[in-house]
Formats: structure tokens, C-alpha cells, sequence
């Protein structure tokens, strides 16, 4: 009866310590695969070229031009309307989307103020960047050429 008791209460001691040895392994596995991602990406990687800063700022000053002219256009075409017929509504909504057109263009304006500064700001280089990777069960740095672009802001 000793025996039996002393048997039953080893292997729940080995049962639960299996249990525990599992738990920890696994948990020692989920630490060492988050090693690498220490934190937030310091290497962005949709940084735009030189060219595409101006492309953009391009086409962002186009759309702004197209929105003024557009809403200058509606503006003076709500004023005429309204000059020539009293009596219909027709007038002041081509007046209100002539302004909001010609507001909604500034935002335009400025963004592409900023995307040509960013333009002028960037530069390229070569440079050489380190990582972590497990090799023969640790850990060793490895060195590695990238291109660099760094942007002013």
C-alpha cells in the first residue's frame, strides 16, 4: 500500500514536471523566435526616391491648378446665372462648388510644397547594416550592404 502510494505520487510528480518542462520549452521557443523584432522598423521601406518626390509634387500642384481654374470657372458661371435669372436656384449652386473647389485646392497646394522640400532633401547612399542571426544554436551579427536614403524633414 506504501508502495502503490509512493508510485502514484512519483509519476503525478513526473507527470507534472512534464507538464512544466513543456510549458517552459515552448515558451523559450516563443522568446528566441521574437528576438529579432526588437522594435519598431527604423529602415522604412516605402521611402520615395528623389524623382518620385517631384513626380508627385507635380501632379499634386496639376490637380491644385485644375481645382482653382475649375472653381474660379463655376464661381464667375454661378454669378452670370445669377445676374440673368432671379428666379432659379441654379446660380448659387454653381457658386458654393465654385468655392469649395477652389478651397479644396489649397490642401493641394501646400502638399506639394512639402513633397518638392522632401525632394530636395533626400539623399542616397550606400551604407552597411548588421543583424541578428541564429547560426550552430547562437546568436552572431551579420554584416550586410544596403542603400540608404535619408530624407530631411
Amino acid at each position: 500500500m506504501i508502495t502503490s502510494c509512493l508510485l502514484a505520487a512519483a509519476t503525478n510528480y513526473l507527470t507534472i514536471n512534464t507538464f512544466i518542462m513543456r510549458k517552459l520549452i515552448l515558451f523559450s521557443l516563443i522568446l528566441v523566435s521574437f528576438l529579432s523584432s526588437f522594435s519598431q522598423q527604423t529602415n522604412p521601406s516605402n521611402a520615395l526616391t528623389r524623382e518620385q518626390y517631384l513626380q508627385k509634387s507635380k501632379h499634386q500642384k496639376t490637380a491644385a491648378w485644375i481645382l482653382l481654374g475649375g472653381g474660379i470657372a463655376l464661381g464667375v458661371t454661378g454669378v452670370i446665372v445669377d445676374a440673368s435669372n432671379w428666379e432659379s436656384s441654379g446660380g448659387d449652386v454653381l457658386l458654393v462648388l465654385g468655392g469649395v473647389s477652389m478651397i479644396s485646392s489649397i490642401p493641394l497646394f501646400i502638399a506639394s510644397g512639402k513633397n518638392k522640400k522632401r525632394a530636395m532633401a533626400a539623399s542616397a547612399s550606400f551604407k552597411m547594416e548588421k543583424t541578428q542571426v541564429v547560426h550552430q544554436l547562437s546568436f552572431s551579427q551579420r554584416v550586410f550592404p544596403a542603400v540608404s536614403l535619408k530624407i530631411n524633414l
